[in-house]
């Protein structure tokens, strides 16, 4: 699998001059860490989960990926986890099927592939060219400049409690919310969405902000990248709900689906390319002022949908998949993942006590899961 996927042998260094980071290619290859830890009881993927979130990778000198097997006589737990730079959720389900693939069969032939050098590869040199958008990037990065200056002295929003919360729809009810959506005409992913930003109004305890950001595979964007070859650049798609008064779940799933839809067709992967290549001299910039912030919006969703693994591999069973999570130590850290496997919706929500309460955090989950079950029942 590391002989397939260039970004599992790389490091990442700083250029002396500007700091801008870089990958380079490690020499000799160094081998993907793994752990092997006894497999005592069914939550103990959860605590190992949080606990190597909070280990760094040592970016210059080792890979930026490590495998954690929790192991016992019956059962077993691949815990995957990797530095966001080099892989999106959809790299991660590619190498757990790498992975369980070549478990089952290790002379199955999976094949290489050669990866960019540079994100300008993506950009049409016609476009690279126009002066307007020269203009735009200098212009542009000089604003950048002068608002991370502004808030350059305020103060870092201290993360040191991160958890989880993960659950599953049961069978019955997995499949009656994806019958319902399929009869509505509305996707499951915004009416998931949708139970979420209500939840989100009616805690009590939670200050709504009425806005999400939705993760969008870049792949959708850049055909170049194909589904099973590795990448790390989400794009993520502010929703502002505050404008729509719609009360009803699915009136609300179906403004969702179409405001997204809307704004994934004029999103402009061009511009977005050369105004971050722009900001990599701010970099250190940009990180601080992401961890300053608070923000404003209540949670970013990653759905992955119907996960395309199989549920055996030769001897090999699959009983579940928990959802790839991220874990951030930005000012607003909540993440909420979903992910469809065998024919249950499984959730993950990452947050951090010092932002959300763990309990107002079940609340919200309870809340959520309240205005799901009242739409299948609708």
């Amino acid at each position: 699998i590391q002989n397939r996927h260039p970004l599992l042998k790389v490091n990442v260094l700083e250029d002396e001059g500007t700091g801008i980071p870089y990958f380079v290619k490690q020499n000799p290859t160094q081998n993907i860490p793994i752990c092997i830890l006894e497999r005592i009881t069914d939550d103990d993927w959860k605590k190992e989960s949080i606990s190597q979130c909070l280990i760094p990778f040592d970016v210059k000198n080792t890979p930026l990926i490590r495998l954690v097997w929790l192991k016992s006589s019956a059962i077993s737990e691949l815990i995957f986890v990797a530095h966001h730079c080099i892989c999106d959720g959809m790299s991660i389900l590619n190498l757990i099927d790498e992975t369980l693939l070549l478990l089952d069969n290790p002379c199955a032939e999976i094949g290489t592939y050669s990866s960019f050098s540079s994100i300008s590869e993506f950009i049409p040199k016609s476009i690279v060219d126009k002066k307007i958008n020269t203009l735009k990037i200098f212009l542009f990065s000089k604003l950048a400049k002068l608002v991370f200056l502004t808030t350059a002295k305020k103060k870092e929003v201290t993360r040191k409690n991160p958890y989880l919360i993960h659950w599953k729809l049961d069978l019955e009810n997995s499949t009656s919310i994806l019958q319902r959506c399929k009869k509505k005409g509305v996707s499951v992913n915004a009416v998931l969405c949708a139970a979420f930003v209500q939840a989100f109004k009616s805690t009590e305890t939670i200050k709504s902000f009425s806005k999400l950001y939705c993760a969008v595979d870049t792949r959708k964007f850049i055909p170049q990248i194909k589904s099973d070859t590795m990448f790390g650049y989400p794009i993520l798609i502010a929703l502002n709900t505050r404008n729509n008064k719609k009360t009803n779940l699915w009136d609300q799933a179906h403004w969702l689906k179409e405001e997204l839809l809307t704004k994934i067709n004029k999103f402009n992967i061009s511009n977005l390319l050369m105004f971050s290549e722009c900001l990599m001299p701010l970099l250190p910039k940009m990180i601080k002022y992401a961890k300053d912030d608070r923000g404003n919006h209540d949670f970013t969703l990653s759905n992955m949908g119907n996960v395309k693994l199989k549920e055996n591999y030769g001897s090999i069973e699959v009983e579940t998949l928990y959802s790839p999570a991220t874990i951030f130590p930005f000012g607003n850290p909540s993440t909420l993942s979903i992910t469809t496997f065998r024919g249950q919706v499984d959730f993950i929500f990452t947050s951090d006590e010092s932002f959300i309460k763990y309990d107002v955090a079940v609340s919200l989950k309870d809340n959520a899961m309240k205005f799901l079950k009242s739409a299948i029942d609708s």
